[in-house]
C-alpha cells in the first residue's frame, strides 16, 4: 500500500455529477437507498474515471499495488467509504480508488483467497486509507513479503489482515495460504529485486546514498510504477538512511 495524492475529478465526470445532483430524482433519493444511488453512480463515465484514477495511482491497485489497467473486468472503481453509507460520497471523486479484481477471476488450482475490494465486500468500512499520508508512513514490510504497521496500529492491521486480506489466509496465528493473486509472493519477490540491485551496486562499489536516492526518485517519477513499488521504496529508503548515517 502506498500514499495516493488525490487530484480534481475529470471534467466530464464533474459536469455529469453536477447535472445529477441538480435533478429532482437525485434529491428524492433517500440515504440508504443503495440501489437508487448506485444507478446514479452507474451513469457516470466509468472509463474516464478509471483512467484518471490510474494516473493518480501510477497504474497500481490502491490496496495491493499489483499492476492494473483501464478495463471493466480486471479493474474496479472502489468507494473507500461505502456507497451504501453516504449518498453524497457515492458521487465524490475523492472517495474513489482504482483496485484490482482481488482474485475474483482466478480459475487456477490454488485455493481461492480473495483480497482488496473482493475480500472487503461492499459494506465494510475501513480505517486504513491509502489517501492518508500519516497512515501510509506507518506501513512497513518484512523480508518474507508480509505487510505490517510501525508503530503498531491495531485498527490498521485489522483492516490489512482481516478485511483486505493483504497477508493471505491465517489460522491460529499461522500463515496457511497466499491470496489467489499471490500478494505475499509478489512482495517477497520485490524485496529480492531490491537486494539484487543493492548487491549489484555493492559489487561495483557504487552503493552510496546519492545513488540510492537517484533510484528512489526514478521509481517515484515513473508514470507506471513497478508492481509492489511501495516495497521497493520502503527498503531503498531504509538503505538510504543507513548509508547517510554511515557518511556514505
Amino acid at each position: 500500500m502506498i500514499y495516493i495524492k488525490k487530484g480534481p475529478p475529470p471534467r466530464q465526470m464533474a459536469r455529469m455529477v453536477s447535472e445529477i445532483k441538480s435533478g429532482q430524482e437525485w434529491k428524492k433519493i433517500k440515504a440508504g437507498d443503495t440501489k437508487a444511488i448506485r444507478e446514479k453512480f452507474d451513469q457516470l463515465p466509468k472509463e474516464v474515471i478509471r483512467e484518471s484514477l490510474l494516473e493518480e495511482q501510477h497504474y497500481l491497485c490502491a490496496y495491493c499495488m499489483r499492476r492494473i489497467k483501464n478495463d471493466g473486468r480486471g479493474t474496479t472503481i472502489e468507494h473507500w467509504y461505502p456507497l451504501s453509507e453516504d449518498k453524497e460520497k457515492a458521487l465524490d471523486y475523492r472517495n474513489m480508488l482504482a483496485v484490482c479484481d482481488g482474485g475474483r477471476n482466478w480459475k487456477g488450482k490454488r485455493r481461492k483467497v480473495l483480497c482488496c475490494d473482493a475480500g472487503k465486500g461492499n459494506e465494510s468500512k475501513l480505517t486504513v486509507s491509502p489517501m492518508d499520508c500519516q497512515q501510509m508512513k506507518k506501513i512497513i514490510y518484512d523480508k518474507e513479503g508480509f505487510i505490517r504497521t510501525s508503530p503498531r496500529d491495531e485498527d490498521m492491521e485489522k483492516d490489512i489482515k482481516n478485511v483486505l486480506r493483504l497477508n493471505g489466509m491465517w489460522k491460529n496465528g499461522q500463515f496457511i495460504a497466499d491470496t489467489s493473486t499471490e500478494l505475499v509472493k509478489g512482495r517477497k519477490d520485490a524485496y529480492l529485486r531490491y537486494k539484487k540491485a543493492v548487491k549489484k551496486l555493492g559489487d561495483k562499489k557504487m552503493c552510496t546514498s546519492a545513488k540510492i536516492k537517484k533510484i528512489i526518485r526514478e521509481i517515484e517519477m515513473e508514470e507506471q510504477r513497478p508492481e509492489f513499488a511501495g516495497v521497493l521504496l520502503y527498503f531503498f529508503n531504509k538503505k538510504y538512511h543507513e548509508l547517510v548515517k554511515r557518511g556514505l
